[in-house]
């Protein structure tokens, strides 16, 4: 196993998905990366990671815009 790798990653479903899917080009669709994710059994693992460290894309069934949204409704909370 990589190390590089944390485990929540081995049982995502991306990890045997073009990872394309998740990064759609600008205006294009998330529609479909979103289908994948809300089965995905490490999806709040993903969405966590992915609010922590800004990443780009489609993870944790959330895009870009809406993690930024969720950032900033936690921090007037």
């Amino acid at each position: 196993m990589n190390r590089d790798v944390p485990d929540w990653r081995t049982g995502a479903v991306c990890a045997q998905t073009d990872l394309d899917l998740f990064f759609p080009e600008k205006g294009g669709q998330a529609a479909p990366a979103k289908r994948l994710c809300a089965g995905c059994p490490v999806r709040e693992a993903c969405l966590e990671v992915a609010l922590e460290h800004r990443e780009l894309g489609v993870w944790g069934g959330t895009t870009e815009a809406e993690r930024a949204r969720m950032r900033r409704a936690k921090a007037a909370a």
